[in-house]
């Protein structure tokens, strides 16, 4: 995986309202998959990339800060 703390500034920094609720898996900086369980976004991902992704649960309300 490229630089975590890239990718979470990244994501803290997005408009994510139409992932509220959802799994995401990021990598350098793009939103590969999205869904309601973790091991099917990241199948997903795998999909795309062999690399590890970023995962992380995007929020019903509020946001993620750094």
């Amino acid at each position: 995986m490229g630089n975590i703390n890239a990718e979470y500034e990244w994501v803290n920094n997005q408009n994510l309202k139409k992932f509220r609720g959802k799994w995401i898996a990021v990598y350098n900086k793009k939103i590969l998959s999205s869904g309601e369980y973790a091991d099917d976004v990241v199948r997903d991902a795998k999909k795309k990339i062999k690399e590890p992704v970023f995962l992380v649960k995007v929020p019903l309300e509020g946001y993620i800060s750094v």
